[in-house]
């Protein structure tokens, strides 16, 4: 019961934490402000988290926990098929950067990196640990079986995930945290990747 009770309260912190860095920005929400809102003493909020920072790193970690596994998933069912790895890649990476939830965090990131760049390299490294690696993997995997031709991967996973921001996060940043991406993902993701495998396609074998 006491361990219930233990992670009740501190989702109920997370969650105001959450809401205050959201509205407010990092620099100007204070610990008090979010043991205000989740109705427990200062004192307990420095229970769970000895720093703001750390606070901090704990909404994002939260923000990001719902995608666990999907992207990992994705690899483990690749197969043989480039052009279906990248579309189901294409559609969580895509669901990923859409998530209001997530946009909020980029957003609230990027308007201190100024002062606080520690903040953009936090979101990072939780980002890339989320994400795993998996797209540059796959590339990695498809080149070595010739089913694509790449030369340089880590360059063209960031160019297709890229493509992908673009519709997503890169709207949200202009027009808020709800703004609908650009375009829906049923049609944007299939020509995502159409665009991605026309540029990466193995050469033609010269006939013998």
């Amino acid at each position: 019961m006491r361990s219930e009770l233990h992670d009740q309260r501190r989702d109920k912190i997370l969650r105001a934490a959450h809401a205050a860095f959201l509205r407010m920005g990092f620099t100007r929400t204070r610990v008090e402000d979010v043991a205000r809102a989740a109705r427990v003493a200062n004192a307990t909020v420095y229970t769970y988290f000895d720093t703001k920072e750390r606070l901090f790193e704990a909404v994002v970690a939260d923000a990001l926990s719902g995608y666990e596994g999907l992207f990992d998933s994705v690899e483990r069912s690749a197969g043989q098929d480039v052009a279906k790895a990248l579309t189901a890649y294409g559609h969580i990476y895509f669901r990923f950067m859409a998530d209001p939830i997530v946009r909020g965090v980029y957003r609230t990131v990027s308007a201190e990196c100024a002062h606080k760049p520690e903040l953009g390299m936090m979101l990072y490294h939780n980002a890339h640990r989320l994400l795993g690696g998996v797209l540059q993997r796959m590339l990695d995997r498809f080149s070595g079986l010739g089913l694509l031709e790449i030369a340089d991967v880590p360059v063209a996973a960031r160019m297709f995930e890229g493509m992908i921001e673009h519709v997503t996060l890169t709207i949200s940043m202009l027009q808020g945290d709800q703004a609908p991406p650009l375009h829906p993902a049923e049609t944007y993701v299939p020509e995502a990747v159409r665009a991605f495998l026309a540029a990466h396609a193995p050469a033609a074998q010269p006939r013998s």
